[in-house]
């Protein structure tokens, strides 16, 4: 059995890794590497964030694959009037949970006499550890082309939606926000609750269009899995589907393929792959990621007033001038210039390695202890393990974000919590 495991992560996954190692027999030693004040809850989950919601039901946000009402229980201590399993709770309340699990972790490691260190710098060192898990969540989103090297650096663009720096932005000219998915939605409320009153522009490639969650989740209709897989006949079969059910059962009815996605997923040709990637990437992820009807009506709302405005286009160019920001796009094939408090980056995380800012990540990939799939989505692991493929003298595993590539769905609490377990269980048996 491994004696010395660094965990590289403050949230989630990093939290059951280390539980599920606990909990299943290991002695030893094992460093946390976390940002200053990062401990359990990362950015999503901290206390001082805007009242969102999560977007997933209460029961299935269980941080623990073997016990699926776990997080309702919790409710039903702790926050009774929100405990309903078909509920929407506040993100915050989650952190509350998830804090709690960290603090029983703790608890359990000293009865265990695991050593278990939280540490602010990791330093590679062959020698040091047995295995090294790298929980380190959601990517910066990439920078968007067009953007000088000295407007990066200034209030003008803000390249972390979820940690934005609300004290450097101005209220008196409109907010750009680039991206159209759930991260747009949470910024724009995050936005309100921290008191700008000003109108709000976002635009993406696409547009906006994201889906309201059914009010609940029970699939009357009995279909069965598609006999053909390869991804032409996937996209026939949903195609068929989406004409012959309602719009509420064809949701409900993805939903109970998401656990097989990934299973047809790594049977994808290498084309077929990038085919979904260019054709189908954003129709599917329009499908599975869906907001709560009370959050929806909150953009609705927004919208009808004319204090956010959603629309089809593209970047061009952004430019300081003088007190705002110049940016310019096109939408409804025509050029705009506006003038602009910010422009706010929620196009999603960064997938591909080259492109990490993670130190921890360019360390490894620059000695090619880790590798990039060969769809530049994330890291090139093994699919039964976590294992990732590279010369590292220890073996590296990954968990989340990091493993779109190989699985695709990879991002959710359901496949988070069984992806800790299955790594944790892997470091355990392994020599």
């Amino acid at each position: 059995m491994p004696k010395k495991i660094a965990v590289i992560g403050g949230g989630f996954s990093g939290t059951m890794v280390i539980r599920q190692l606990i909990v299943h027999g290991f002695k030893g030693t094992i460093h946390r590497f976390i940002q200053e004040n990062s401990e359990t809850l990362g950015p999503a989950y901290k206390n001082n964030s805007a009242p969102l919601l999560l977007n997933v039901r209460n029961q299935n946000m269980s941080a623990f694959p073997d016990d699926p009402s776990h997080f309702v229980r919790f409710l039903e201590a702790r926050y009774p009037e929100v405990a309903l399993p078909n509920n929407f709770v506040q993100r915050s309340i989650y952190g509350h949970y998830l804090k709690t699990i960290w603090d029983e972790t703790k608890d359990l490691s000293k009865k265990a006499e695991i050593q278990l260190q939280l540490v602010s710098t990791f330093q590679v060192d062959s020698e040091e550890y047995d295995a090294i898990v790298l929980a380190t969540g959601n990517e910066l989103p990439r920078i968007p082309s067009g953007i000088s090297e000295k407007v990066i650096t200034s209030p003008f663009y803000q390249g972390n939606p979820w940690e934005i720096d609300y004290n450097s932005m101005q209220h008196e000219h409109p907010i750009f926000i680039l991206g159209n998915g759930l991260t747009m939605v949470d910024t724009v409320l995050s936005l309100r609750h921290a008191g700008f009153k000003q109108k709000i522009v976002a635009i993406s490639t696409h547009g906006f269009n994201m889906l309201v969650h059914p009010e609940n989740e029970i699939l009357t209709e009995q279909v069965s899995l598609p006999v053909q897989q390869d991804l032409h006949s996937l996209v026939h079969f949903f195609n068929t589907q989406r004409k012959a059910l309602s719009h509420t059962q064809f949701l409900l009815l993805v939903d109970s393929f998401r656990p097989i996605f990934s299973t047809w997923w790594q049977r994808f040709s290498l084309e077929e792959k990038k085919l979904f990637l260019c054709k189908f990437r954003h129709v599917w992820g329009t499908i599975r990621h869906r907001i709560p009807a009370q959050i929806a009506q909150k953009i609705n709302e927004e919208r009808v007033s004319g204090q956010l405005v959603v629309q089809a286009g593209k970047l061009l160019t952004l430019e300081e001038n003088g007190p705002c920001a110049k940016i310019e796009y096109v939408s409804d094939n025509q050029v705009i210039n506006g003038d602009f408090a910010c422009l706010i980056n929620c196009t999603g995380p960064e997938t591909d390695l080259a492109k990490m800012t993670n130190p921890t990540i360019k360390e490894l990939l620059s000695r090619q202890w880790i590798l990039p799939d060969l769809i530049r989505q994330g890291i090139d692991i093994q699919a039964d393990t976590h294992l990732a493929h590279g010369n590292s003298p220890m073996k590296i595993y990954a968990i989340g974000n990091l493993c779109k590539g190989t699985l695709w769905e990879s991002t959710a609490v359901g496949e988070l919590r069984a992806q800790a377990k299955l790594i944790a269980k892997g470091i355990l048996e392994s020599k």
